[in-house]
């Protein structure tokens, strides 16, 4: 115990608290204006030798993910999970305590108390005392003490519990983030329509991911109003799934999340028509893909297109020969050319660019969330409330009622919560 005495006095500690947390907030400044994740000499021609070395050797090039930044995060996790576990004990002992109050001073010594005579004996005096704070959610007690009944009145005694919930959301989202960000991957994946690619899953499967069409929609207005990236996901040959991506609005399956991040307008190729130097017709329609070398049986060549300043056409005859052709416009005739290409058209593509992310513990965050929604409504808008009766006998069948309560917060409802129950029982005197 003597050993541990330190730590925990260590781990509770409001100065530590602070300092880690100041420590933190630097590093995050410095993370959010430093480039992250750009070359070494990047750095150095920025800053200079000397800052851009210092630099990448204290890992600011990529902080938030450095073993410190995230030692830290864990530290802090660490510290309010510690505090809150102190208090827990003593939350738990107020908003489970039954305490039943008989001096008179200690009720009249409240913020709210009363002190009634009522017109009714002291047994049905407690019986409407009961009745109108359960009628208003409470949980009632009873004893007897010295010929006197004595009631104590609880509701909402969870609300104290409502820190704890804060400071357990804090944790889970800290966690959240240092899990994701140690153990979870995000990379770009740039997919032009009708192209696909592998994409492994949990388990240790692999599936085939399709990009099978690229839509934009509009309103009714003719603005753009929605992007949708249409794909497609097959394992061992069979399409087993079809979803549409939107913005915000990813593609989830096996540990995966795939979001549409931008697309790109380009060009598959050209169609040409192929003529000889005559002008005679050879080939009506032949599509040159910008990356692909075709075999034409016409021409008893591979035929590759090359865009640059002037569209050409590269030849591989089968006798080895290479030959060049400049893509016209309009058939000429030219006995200096075998073959004439003419463009007919271009071919548009689009490019989707999909960004592919694994978040293996996200439900950190979800629970983290979901507790610092469920805190901040408890903390904010429910109050611990407490009342304390002292019920006695007195003189031709009537009875005194002396009681106070208290509420841990929102004083000015409680008062007039506490004030439409004195007047309630004031109907009896």
């Amino acid at each position: 115990m003597l050993v541990l005495k330190p730590i925990v006095n260590f781990l509770t500690s409001t100065r530590v608290a602070i300092v880690v947390m100041v420590v933190i907030t630097l590093l995050s400044f410095i993370g959010a204006t430093l480039p992250q994740g750009a070359a070494d000499q990047a750095y150095v021609e920025a800053y200079g030798q000397l800052w851009g070395n210092l630099v990448r050797h204290l890992g600011l090039t990529h902080v938030f993910r450095t073993p410190y930044f995230s030692g830290l995060l864990l530290l802090l996790s660490i510290m309010v999970f510690s505090c809150s576990v102190k208090t827990l004990p003593r939350r738990i002992r107020l908003a489970r305590r039954c305490e039943f109050i008989a001096d008179e001073k200690r009720l009249e010594a409240m913020a709210a108390h009363a002190d009634l005579v009522l017109g009714v004996d002291a047994e049905e005096a407690v019986l409407h005392v009961r009745d109108i704070c359960r009628r208003r959610f409470y949980s009632v007690y009873r004893e007897i003490r010295d010929g006197s009944t004595l009631l104590f009145a609880s509701r909402l005694g969870f609300s104290r519990y409502g820190s704890f919930m804060l400071h357990l959301s804090f944790i889970f989202l800290l966690m959240g983030a240092i899990s994701s960000t140690h153990l979870g991957s995000r990379h770009f994946r740039e997919a032009p329509v009708g192209d696909e690619f592998v994409l492994p899953v949990s388990g240790g499967e692999e599936i085939t991911v399709m990009v099978e069409d690229f839509n934009i929609e509009f309103d009714d207005n003719d603005h753009i109003s929605d992007f949708i990236c249409e794909v497609a996901l097959v394992r061992d040959d069979n399409i087993f799934m079809r979803h549409s991506i939107r913005p915000n609005h990813p593609l989830k399956y096996g540990g995966r999340e795939i979001y549409l991040q931008s697309y790109s307008e380009g060009m598959e190729g050209l169609v040409v028509s192929v003529y000889d130097s005559l002008g005679q017709i050879i080939l009506p329609h032949l599509f040159l893909g910008l990356d692909d070398e075709v075999y034409v049986e016409e021409l008893e060549a591979r035929a590759r297109i090359d865009l640059g300043l002037v569209p050409t056409v590269r030849l591989r005859l089968d006798s080895g020969a290479l030959e060049t052709y400049v893509v016209q416009e309009a058939v000429e005739r030219s006995p200096a050319e075998r073959y004439q290409f003419v463009i007919m058209y271009a071919v548009p593509s689009v490019i989707v660019y999909l960004e592919i992310v694994n978040e293996p513990f996200q439900g950190f965050i979800y629970v983290g969330l979901a507790l610092l929604t469920v805190g901040t409504f408890v903390s904010l808008y429910l109050s611990h409330r407490r009342l304390w009766f002292k019920v006695s006998a007195e003189e031709g069948d009537r009875a005194r009622v002396v009681f106070g309560g208290r509420s841990n917060r929102n004083q000015p409802g409680f008062r007039t919560e506490f004030e439409a129950i004195r007047e309630t029982l004031n109907e009896l005197a």
